[in-house]
């Protein structure tokens, strides 16, 4: 019951900072890729570490995979 609660609770939440998390997502993808480019689909945000935010992490996650997709 537990399990259920808190998978309720996290999926309620995720949408809230899965803005945020995109958002930087894509600023961070342009950053290197340039702003005429198809930036590929939002992962899925990870837990932000204390000190940071969600747009922090995305531009992060962005960057990372630009530089992947070379």
């Amino acid at each position: 019951m537990r399990k259920l609660l808190l998978a309720v609770l996290l999926l309620a939440a995720s949408p809230a900072l899965a803005d945020e998390f995109c958002d930087g997502f894509e600023e961070g993808y342009k950053t290197i890729k340039g702003d005429m480019v198809i930036v590929p689909i939002c992962p899925i945000p990870p837990i932000t570490p204390i000190g940071s935010n969600e747009y922090r992490e995305g531009i992060k996650a962005g960057i990372a995979a630009a530089q992947r997709d070379g």
